[in-house]
């Protein structure tokens, strides 16, 4: 599963309502109404010699008094890591020295938390005294208690709850009271159907529990749930054949560009990976016939 690309669209749509969630007296401090997503931050991991890209940035700016920009920094991670710690610092530093402005630095711990809400630091020294102390806040998913969080007036907050303990509920019916939340949020279908994926995502059931979700669907108060999860995978198998058509052309623009241009630079075959648009893929595979060079192609 892709962790990141899930999580970075279902922060994306919903930041304003993340923050609200974890960090509600943060979240009044900042005009939460038009964030800037900065989609490029990648930086040099020198250590590791090797690239690497942010999950999520956004540029925030605050509210009353002098204002003034604030970088909201969220990194995704599937499962709990020893020494992240290091990571975050360098990640602060590359975000603080490229843009000079305040980093508000969060990780999204999705599985084997260390804690729930916490604040991990990492310290620096030389000699044996200590230079710097850096300090980021810290979600541990799987720590926190689902009940004290799927109830709450906060749309994102069920699809996060199916992440989270789930008490002495059995999963199928913790399943069923989170999409329960999800169906009685007001929010739209296309925001909705992201919820849902988080929660078919990551709250999967056994061949028993499933056999005992649909008979607890088929109840007649649960005829919403019912109708809703069906909408949702008529979207899926609409969104898989989407991909299916994506990956042939891309496969064929790919294979064309090769035969007429010989070998293709790896950036470029990853530029033409990160293509989303059919309509854009379907140009360049008109403009293939009659581009002199890759450069003629347009794919920048």
């Amino acid at each position: 599963m892709d962790h990141d690309a899930l999580f970075k669209s279902l922060l994306t749509e919903f930041f304003a309502d993340f923050l609200r969630l974890f960090y509600p007296n943060k979240a009044t401090r900042l005009d939460l109404r038009r964030p800037r997503f900065l989609d490029k931050e990648v930086f040099a991991d020198l250590p590791k010699r090797k690239e690497r890209r942010l999950d999520l940035v956004a540029e925030v700016r605050t509210r009353g008094g002098r204002k003034e920009i604030v970088l909201v920094h969220v990194e995704i991670e599937a499962r709990g890591r020893e020494r992240f710690e290091a990571r975050m610092f360098r990640y602060y530093m590359a975000l603080r020295l490229r843009h000079d402005q305040p980093v508000f630095p969060i990780v999204l711990v999705l599985s084997r938390a260390a804690a729930g809400l916490d604040r991990p630091s990492h310290r620096e020294a030389v000699l044996g005294e200590e230079v710097c102390a850096f300090r980021f806040w810290r979600i541990g998913l799987s720590r926190l208690s689902g009940a004290e969080y799927v109830s709450r007036a906060n749309p994102l907050a069920p699809a996060l709850a199916a992440l989270m303990r789930p008490g002495s509920r059995a999963r199928d019916e913790w399943k069923e009271r989170c999409l329960r939340a999800v169906a009685s949020a007001r929010t739209n279908e296309a925001r909705r159907t992201l919820l849902l994926d988080c929660i078919e995502s990551y709250l999967p059931l056994s061949p028993t529990e499933e056999a005992r979700f649909h008979r607890r669907l088929e109840h007649r108060e649960n005829k919403e749930l019912m109708a809703m999860r069906k909408t949702w995978s008529e979207q899926l198998l609409e969104r898989g054949e989407r991909r299916g058509e994506k990956r042939a052309r891309r496969e064929t623009l790919l294979r064309l560009m090769g035969a007429k241009f010989g070998t293709l630079p790896a950036d470029v075959e990853a530029r033409v990976a990160a293509i989303e648009d059919i309509a854009r893929l379907d140009v360049l595979l008109e403009r293939i016939l009659t581009a002199h060079s890759i450069d003629e192609m347009g794919l920048a």
